[in-house]
């Protein structure tokens, strides 16, 4: 790729340059390998976002951290920093473990119907539909940061 692109996608913050680069760098050995591991990634978020949607209807906080942990381990090995930092987010509010403080009031996914007791399911319902959202809009970014890099839609 050219340096301009790789200077691009460094200063979009969407990517963690040290792990990107390194896949990138296996296209050397297999053409294209690193586009396909990104194609895959996508497929695989859009499908997980499914269980995720169906699990915070169901209130399934242990299928909603596992559906975290599961994210956060795949944006990680391909560098992607936003959906990382959000989907570590979802795991940790599916242990009712809110290690950020993050004061849900301010989120545009409380209600008063959330409760803003810590203590109740619907506390830390509220805490991941935050996340999702921000997961979700991390994951448009990083697509189209992608897209760009790759010359190729995602």
């Amino acid at each position: 790729m050219s340096d301009e692109k790789s200077q691009e996608l460094q200063a979009s913050g969407m990517v963690e340059w040290s792990v990107f680069s390194e896949l990138v760098a296996m296209d050397e050995d297999e053409e294209g390998f690193s586009k396909s591991l990104f194609q895959t990634f996508v497929d695989q978020v859009i499908d997980t976002f499914r269980e995720i949607d169906e699990n915070l209807k169901q209130k399934n906080l242990e299928k909603l951290l596992a559906l975290g942990h599961y994210l956060k381990g795949l944006a990680a090995a391909l560098g992607l920093t936003q959906i990382l930092a959000q989907c570590e987010r979802i795991q940790n509010y599916g242990h009712k473990n809110n290690f950020d403080n993050f004061d849900v009031a301010q989120s545009p996914a409380f209600t008063k119907s959330n409760g803003d007791e810590s203590t109740t399911n619907d506390f830390w319902i509220a805490l991941i539909q935050d996340a999702l959202e921000k997961a979700r809009d991390g994951f448009v970014k990083s697509k189209i940061a992608l897209s760009r890099y790759f010359d190729d839609e995602f």
